[in-house]
C-alpha cells in the first residue's frame, strides 16, 4: 500500500519503498491516494518512478498525473490535487563555462572544435557542466581536457542568459578568468578539439575571423576585476558544496 510524507506545501511525496511490485496493485493504491488527497485538500502529489516501471508510468498517467522532470533512468510525475496549485518549474536552464586563460608571454588560450566553430576561427576552451559540478572544477577539467594546460581560478568574468537553446531549456554561459599553471599544451580531447594554441593578445583582436563577441569578453577580463569565489562553508550546512561569487 502507497504510503507519502508531506512537503512545507502541502503537498505528498510518494514513498518510493512503498510502491508495488504489481502494476494491478500499485494501480488501486494510488486511485485510493487520489481520493484520501482530496478528502484532506492537498495541493499536490509527488511521485517519482523509474524506467523499470514503466507500466506504473502508464498507470500513473492515465490517472492524470504529469511529466514534471526526466533523468536517464527515473522520472517525476505530479498530480494537481488543487487545480490552481502552484507547481515548481522544471529544471530550466543547462550552463556552459568558457576560459580566458592569458599566460606571462599576454598568450590567450585558443582552441578550434573538429565539428567547426561557429562565428570565429577559434574560440575560448569550455564545455559544459556536468551531474553536480562546481562552476571551478568545471571550466578547470574543460580548459584541461581541450587543450591540456592546467589552470587555476583568478575570477567570474561575466554571465550570459539566452533561451532558446537545447531542448527547448534556456542557457546560461558563464565565463572565467584562469591563470596557466602549465605552457605545453597537449589537446586531451581529440575527438572533440582539433587543435589548441596560444595566440598573442595583439594578434588575437586585430584578426578579422575573431568574434566580436570574444573579443569583449576577453576585454572583459582584462579589464575589469570581476567576480572572486568566496569563502563561505560556515555559512551553508549540509550542502555537497556550495559557491559564492562577489
Amino acid at each position: 500500500m502507497l504510503s507519502a510524507k508531506e512537503d512545507l506545501y502541502n503537498g505528498l511525496i510518494v514513498e518510493p519503498d512503498s510502491i508495488e511490485e504489481a502494476v494491478l496493485a500499485f494501480e488501486t493504491s494510488l486511485a485510493r491516494l487520489l481520493s484520501d488527497a482530496k478528502e484532506r485538500e492537498k495541493s499536490l502529489i509527488w511521485l517519482d518512478l523509474t524506467t523499470n516501471q514503466a507500466g506504473h508510468i502508464a498507470s500513473a498517467l492515465e490517472q492524470g498525473f504529469a511529466f514534471h522532470n526526466c533523468e536517464p533512468h527515473r522520472t517525476t510525475l505530479i498530480y494537481k490535487v488543487d487545480p490552481d496549485a502552484y507547481i515548481p518549474v522544471s529544471p530550466s536552464h543547462t550552463i556552459g563555462v568558457g576560459a580566458v586563460v592569458i599566460n606571462a608571454k599576454e598568450e590567450l588560450l585558443m582552441v578550434r572544435d573538429r565539428i567547426g566553430t561557429r562565428h570565429s576561427l577559434y574560440k575560448l576552451p569550455g564545455g559544459m557542466l556536468e551531474h553536480a559540478d562546481r562552476l571551478l572544477d568545471g571550466v578547470e577539467r574543460e580548459v584541461y581536457e581541450e587543450t591540456g594546460i592546467r589552470s587555476k581560478l583568478i575570477k567570474m568574468v561575466s554571465l550570459l542568459n539566452s533561451h532558446p537553446y537545447r531542448y527547448n531549456k534556456s542557457n546560461m554561459y558563464i565565463v572565467f578568468q584562469l591563470e596557466a599553471l602549465s605552457e605545453e599544451i597537449n589537446v586531451i580531447d581529440t575527438h572533440e578539439i582539433e587543435e589548441a594554441i596560444w595566440m598573442p593578445l595583439a594578434e588575437f583582436f586585430a584578426h578579422e575571423e575573431m568574434s566580436i563577441f570574444q573579443k569583449d569578453l576577453v576585454r572583459q577580463a582584462l579589464n575589469n576585476e570581476g567576480l572572486k569565489l568566496l569563502e563561505n562553508d560556515r555559512y551553508f550546512q549540509g550542502k555537497k558544496h556550495v559557491e559564492v561569487y562577489a
